[in-house]
């Protein structure tokens, strides 16, 4: 075997490692899942439970929670549960790209949102409960998000592999 072959052979081998771990430090589907369960989980809660503190109160205590975790552990606690612990990297134009997108969903939420939501609960004959019908859309919106960060990360360490 030659010099050639074996450098090869060597780097047929770190590659195929390198996708392995790909694979493995991709999130799993239950998160995106997770994701939208809970966005739409805590919209719709007005529907049924009067006032908005207790939505306060629980997105405040869901993240003090990952805080305090991830001060704790000095880690992603959603990387310890998976027990991958992947690179924490910041790309600046990943964050500028997501940033922009959500920008403009936000405003266009603070602008059309209630109305939209309330006109097509009317529309699905879910009248009296549009705050559940805003939920879904918020949940599907910021899965969508989430997924496409996710997405920009994974090609920015393409770009950087190479």
């Amino acid at each position: 075997m030659t010099d050639e072959e074996r450098a090869a052979e060597a780097l047929a081998a770190v590659r195929s490692h390198q996708d392995r771990a790909r694979r493995t430090a991709r999130l799993p589907w239950w998160v995106y899942l997770l994701i939208f369960v809970v966005t739409a989980g805590f919209t719709a809660v007005n529907d049924f439970v009067d006032g908005s503190k207790f939505v306060a109160v629980a997105v405040l205590g869901l993240l003090l929670v990952v805080f305090a975790v991830g001060a704790r552990t000095r880690s992603a606690p959603l990387s310890r549960l998976r027990g991958v612990q992947q690179r924490q990297e910041f790309v600046p134009w990943v964050f500028g790209v997501v940033a922009v997108i959500g920008g403009v969903g936000a405003w266009l939420v603070s602008r059309y949102g209630t109305e939209a939501a309330a006109a097509l609960a009317d529309a699905l004959g879910l009248r009296d409960y549009p705050d559940t019908v805003a939920g879904v859309l918020f949940g599907i919106a910021f899965t969508l998000l989430f997924a496409l960060s996710q997405a920009l990360l994974a090609v920015a360490r393409r770009r950087g592999d190479r």
